[in-house]
């Protein structure tokens, strides 16, 4: 697939939630090797895309091309075989309590590859020493865990049938921006090494200007698309006032000069 070829193409996808909807025949394209975000104000629909894109949320109109083949309209057998095609963050890393870090990130590999225990816990110790742990963390519960770590193992997680999109959930909320920068260089850094596509919902202006190659933002049901650069000379209102507004200013101060 070259990088002309849309990894993701959406279109016309509508959502609702009884009579209120969410998106209004939306369409969307996402480029191999590109790191693409989500934004959008409180109840624009963010999170509600990116289980539209998993298959988790029902649509009500239009389609949802993954890798060159309609999500849609796939039998299950087939939608389980696409799935092993990404990896997913979810938000807060949604690891498991009661399973070890070694356990968590074994999960998809005995699940979706059934691979072998000795074959798995050897892949899930260099997953977890790709995103920048080590193996005394292997034996830990989450409940040992800071929230950078949690991040990272979660990560781990998503990346250990080798995925070729990745799918991020607010991957920097809740964390220090000590940590937070150290996340976006991880992702970064995964990127360049693995070929990864990814897509990453986010409200991060720091993680925005680091990461992304273009954006698609929420906003009157519909999706403007478009580099940093370019969204920031957008007139629409709320644009305007997300990338304008007082952290904005900070954030993103060198792009605007």
């Amino acid at each position: 697939m070259s990088n002309n070829t849309p990894v993701i193409s959406i279109r016309g996808l509508s959502t609702h939630f009884g009579d209120h909807i969410i998106h209004n025949r939306l369409d969307l394209d996402i480029f191999k090797g590109e790191i693409f975000g989500i934004v959008g104000g409180s109840g624009a629909g963010k999170s509600v895309l990116l289980r539209a894109i998993l298959g988790l949320t029902t649509i009500k109109h239009g389609t949802i091309t993954i890798l060159g083949k309609d999500a849609g309209s796939l039998q299950k057998i087939m939608k389980n075989q696409l799935q092993k095609h990404w990896g997913v963050l979810f938000q807060g890393g949604a690891l498991f309590s009661s399973l070890t870090v070694g356990e968590n990130i074994q999960v998809p590999m005995r699940d979706m590859e059934n691979m072998p225990k000795d074959v798995a816990r050897e892949m899930s110790l260099i997953k977890l020493k790709m995103v920048g742990l080590n193996e005394e963390d292997f034996h830990k519960y989450p409940s040992e865990l800071s929230g950078g770590m949690v991040k990272r193992v979660a990560l781990a997680r998503a990346l250990a049938v080798d995925p070729e999109i990745l799918f991020l959930d607010e991957p920097t909320a809740g964390l220090d921006p000590i940590s937070a920068a150290a996340f976006d260089e991880l992702i970064l850094t995964l990127r360049a090494n693995l070929n990864l596509t990814v897509v990453m919902v986010t409200h991060d202006l720091d993680s925005i200007k680091r990461l992304c190659d273009r954006l698609a933002v929420l906003v009157d049901k519909q999706a403007v698309v478009g580099t940093l650069k370019e969204l920031i000379q957008d007139d629409h209102p709320w644009l305007h006032e997300y990338f304008h507004g007082p952290r904005g200013l900070v954030a993103l101060s060198e792009l605007k000069e």
